[in-house]
């Protein structure tokens, strides 16, 4: 018997969550993404808040987020 490694592996981080984070001052909204493992533990998060959301997906991308 061969053991053969899967093609398509695990792609941790396995759970993205986008966050809006209204400003205490001005109540302006921004974005930041957080990524978890399958566990649960926090694996990934922005090191800063975007404008938007297509802004902050589009960091996370950079990070490994494969959503559309």
């Amino acid at each position: 018997m061969i053991d053969v490694a899967p093609t398509d592996g695990v792609r941790l981080p396995f759970r993205w969550q986008f966050l809006p984070i209204e400003g205490p001052r001005d109540g302006m909204i921004t974005w930041r993404w957080r990524a978890y493992t399958q566990t649960g533990s926090l694996a990934l998060e922005s090191a800063a808040a975007f404008d938007s959301l297509t802004e902050c997906m589009d960091n996370a991308r950079l990070s490994g987020y494969q959503g559309h």
